[in-house]
């Protein structure tokens, strides 16, 4: 006999599930009934269902789980043949015009919609998975689905707890004491009128010493955690850590010191459970700030200003106990010491502006420290995923930290004024920066970020952020003289001096980013790439709105710099291209110059210095050219040069502009043009 092969699609994670042909005539039935219903099941986001043992199976329910569904009254039990959700023998929901359904997992002849009970046995992964229970109500559908899938979203009704033998305090020898075992109390079941209590016993991953976890699927709400050293346990009195008030659908995790008559909660962690990846029965851990030294090294911070540090920060020092940070005192950390950690509540960072902050220093000149974690939680570690950054400045932290080498994460989206200003400034031991997603900036808010930052061989990607701010990166990677690649530069809206300085002296700096802005601000792009002696080529520069000194200097010493970019504007603003390819002594040919109203100083200096310049136009008229636009624009131009061309507008625009004409550029020495391409002779 044949038999139809179903498709069961699951909407929430894109799958597309396969069935498989059956000998039963039950499922026969099913199969061909055009009316009956096919379930596909999904949690919150994702396909799974805890296994928390084992990764690869955290995207999948396992075969032979059990889900109820009820319609109409009549419940059904269906079970995961590692495709399909099948019917159990004998019947099978079909669709009529009741279009409510509820489901339940697991269906175990204990739980229902309604209710839900957890095991007392949880320590493996088949027993924790038995208490996984979810429940949810389809109230939505319309019509009856033309693929007859009922698509389920299940939501979790319990929650997650996993206590941490972070250490154990100075009365125990921590190396080698263990705790025996664990039990946690929890209520039986989700009824609201639950009275009975269950002694869970955990699923453990550890021998019982420093670093084991105890995992368990509870009822929300609070739950106690006894800790046992003997397995004599009616004889023994515990050691009891109390929990806050869980909520289902939440993974929690206690970090624990455990002393020898109390049990410490250094922090606790908090993790939707089910809208992501569930990682081997481990809740998120908060990246915390944290410094780890190659060998022995001090950190201190010290104060600027009018800044008081008091209360603010916390240090902990091989995942130990949390202590106040104190104003320069020193505290040891690194080789057998352990990594140091740094975590906060001061939503302003580490600095009011830029003449009152803290800066972070090392005592050892020759000992590295690498730097990770999320600079947030020195903001509040607590809620540091939604907490405010637009007041939050870090300027100056770790200025002159020449033994850091890596930065931690700066995810904040919104910028406060000089925000991560001086924030890396002389770290030469820095080898790269973090991403910096922020798309609000404000005035000077990455200014001098990386300067001097000599170590530094790669930038951000991308600086997303199309609309800049005043001095936002002004002298952002300034002599970096090793950084080979510039970022992505968004940005089609400039503002002053926004990217003065930006990359001078980045001598193997080989390409520059595009620069898509068509309308420029004062100084926007001033000294912009100065002495970036490897650069070969110039990006595109669209802008036909130019602004006072907006391209002053701009690639100023690029001695490598063998073409220049086309400059449209035919409207000119004061100093605008003063200096903008002096000394670039490998530019043969110059850009053409179209512009037909000029400006105070707008070819100041522009060519000075330009040795192997063979060709250059400018086509403004005469009643343009004045003594001030061309001040010394091709002084030391075209002096190794084999050949010189000149082409200007006609021959008054050429008598006009011979007084500012050093003698190689001038009729007798060059070839002179007109623009229709005649030969001006004297």
């Amino acid at each position: 006999m044949k038999y139809q092969k179903i498709l069961g699609l699951v909407a929430t994670a894109g799958l597309l599930l396969a069935g498989c042909a059956t000998d039963s005539d039950n499922n026969s039935t099913w199969l061909s009934d055009p009316n009956a219903v096919h379930v596909s099941a999904s949690v919150g986001s994702i396909f799974t269902r805890s296994n928390p043992t084992d990764e690869a199976k955290q995207t999948s329910f396992n075969k032979g789980d059990v889900m109820g569904v009820s319609n109409s009254g009549k419940s059904i039990n269906y079970t995961f043949d590692g495709t399909n959700w099948q019917p159990g023998s004998g019947s099978y929901l079909v669709w009529d015009s009741d279009l409510k359904f509820q489901c339940w997992y697991p269906a175990d002849g204990k739980n229902s919609f309604s209710k839900g009970y957890i095991q007392e046995d949880q320590s493996n992964v088949t027993e924790i998975a038995k208490s996984d229970y979810m429940t949810a109500a389809v109230t939505d559908l319309k019509e009856i689905p033309g693929d007859r899938q009922l698509k389920v979203a299940m939501e979790r009704k319990t929650a997650r707890l996993i206590l941490n033998i972070q250490n154990f305090n100075d009365q125990y020898d921590a190396n080698t004491t263990k705790v025996n075992h664990i039990r946690i109390a929890s209520k039986a079941s989700t009824d609201a009128g639950e009275t009975s209590i269950i002694n869970i016993k955990p699923l453990q991953n550890g021998e019982g010493g420093k670093g084991t976890t105890y995992t368990a699927l509870v009822i929300p709400g609070a739950v106690e955690g006894k800790l046992y050293f003997t397995d004599n346990e009616s004889a023994e009195t515990p050691l009891v850590v109390k929990t806050g008030t869980l909520e289902a659908g939440k993974s929690y995790t206690y970090n624990l010191t455990v002393g020898k008559n109390t049990i410490t909660v250094n922090d606790v962690t908090v993790a939707e459970w089910g809208t992501d990846k569930i990682e081997g029965g481990k809740a998120e851990v908060i990246p915390y700030v944290t410094f780890t030294a190659e060998g022995e090294q001090k950190f201190m911070m010290t104060t600027t200003g009018d800044y008081d540090l008091s209360g603010k920060f916390q240090y902990s020092v091989n995942e130990g106990k949390w202590e106040n940070v104190v104003k320069d005192t020193e505290v040891l950390f690194g080789g057998t010491n352990g990594n140091l950690r740094l975590r906060g509540i001061n939503k302003n960072g580490t600095a009011t502006d830029d003449s009152n902050y803290s800066t972070i220093t090392f005592t050892y000149d020759n000992v590295k420290v690498a730097c990770t974690g999320d600079i947030r939680t020195l903001l509040d570690y607590k809620t540091y995923k939604t907490v405010d950054t637009s007041n939050a400045r870090f300027c100056y932290l770790f200025i002159y930290c020449k033994v850091l080498t890596s930065a931690p994460q700066l995810p904040a989206t919104t910028l406060a004024s000089k925000c991560y200003s001086y924030m890396f400034s002389s770290c030469t031991s820095l080898e790269s920066a973090p991403a910096l997603p922020a798309k609000t900036l404000a005035y000077s808010c990455y200014q001098s970020m990386f300067n001097l930052c000599k170590n530094l061989t790669s930038a951000p990607a991308l600086l997303p952020a199309t609309t800049l701010a005043d001095h936002c990166y002004y002298y952002m990677f300034n002599g970096c003289t090793n950084l080979k690649s510039a970022p992505e530069l968004s940005a089609t809206t400039l503002a002053a001096y926004c990217c003065s300085y930006m990359f001078s002296d980045c001598k193997k700096l080989t390409s520059a980013p595009a620069l898509s802005a068509t309308t420029l601000a004062d100084y926007c792009y001033h000294y912009m790439f100065n002495y970036c002696t490897s650069l070969e080529s110039a990006p595109k520069l669209s802008a036909t709105t130019l602004a006072s000194n907006c391209y002053d200097s701009m690639f100023r010493n690029c001695t490598n710099l063998t073409s220049a970019p086309k400059l449209p504007a035919t409207t000119l603003a004061d100093d605008c291209y003063r200096m903008m390819f002096y000394g670039c002594s490998n530019l043969s040919s110059a850009p053409k110059l179209p512009a037909t109203t000029l400006a105070d100083y707008c070819y100041s200096m522009m060519f000075y210095g330009c040795s192997n310049l063979s060709s250059v136009t400018m086509l403004a008229p005469s009643d343009q050219i004045s003594r001030s636009s061309f001040t010394n624009w091709l002084h030391n131009a075209g002096t190794t040069a084999t050949s010189r061309t000149l082409i200007v507008k006609d021959k008054d625009a050429y008598e006009a502009t011979k007084g500012q004409l050093p003698t190689e550029w001038q009729i007798g020495h060059c070839t002179v043009l007109a623009g229709d391409n005649s030969t001006i002779t004297e």
